[in-house]
């Protein structure tokens, strides 16, 4: 026999698995940013450290509200760029090296989202089942509760209580509007 209680038991493991998997699809999101980022920011620094007999590179670095500054390297000698090493400690890095942080970095990233992948996927397998459960024990206790035919005779009418009729009235109490007793649409 199935009960409400189990029934609410299920309906709250599928809202708590519903929660969690919009959670991890939020952080699929923000991988998925922080991820374009490290792609663009590989191939420019490839591009940099790509051998080519220019012996100037120049640029506009963005540094926030739509401003840029101009940025030239001249000479065959790579160049160098700050690179955020970790708790906010930077450190001035030749570019090929720069390169090989980002993609290290991207490959972490690119792990993470994988493993969040996989906890999605699981996640909305066992959100499939408990869905699942909980249909099959909603249709269950539906079908319990529908009216089956009466075990016992129905009461004699002289024992059926008598209407409202013969009971005494309550009068109603009238709603008191927000302003006093002033008349509310209620009334």
């Amino acid at each position: 026999m199935v009960d409400r209680n189990q029934l609410q038991q299920h309906a709250r493991e599928v809202e708590a698995l519903r929660k969690r998997f919009d959670e991890i699809n939020l952080r699929r999101e923000q991988v998925d940013t922080v991820l374009a980022e490290h792609a663009i920011t590989t191939s420019v620094l490839s591009a940099l450290t790509a051998p080519s007999d220019k012996a100037s590179v120049s640029t506009h670095l963005p540094i926030g509200s739509g401003v840029s500054l101009p940025y030239r390297h001249v000479g065959s000698k790579e160049g160098t760029a700050l690179v955020d090493l970790g708790a906010g400690v930077f450190g001035e890095r030749p570019w090929s090296d720069a390169h090989a942080i980002t993609d290290q970095r991207r490959q972490d990233i690119q792990q993470l989202r994988d493993e969040l992948k996989g906890q999605a996927d699981q996640t909305e397998a066992s959100l499939a089942e408990v869905a699942q459960k909980f249909n099959t024990l909603a249709e269950t206790l539906q079908a319990q509760a529908t009216p089956s035919p009466p075990a016992s005779p129905a009461p004699p009418p002289e024992e059926v209580e008598k209407p409202a009729q013969d009971q005494p009235s309550q009068r109603r109490q009238r709603k008191r509007g927000m302003f006093g007793n002033d008349l509310t649409l209620d009334d």
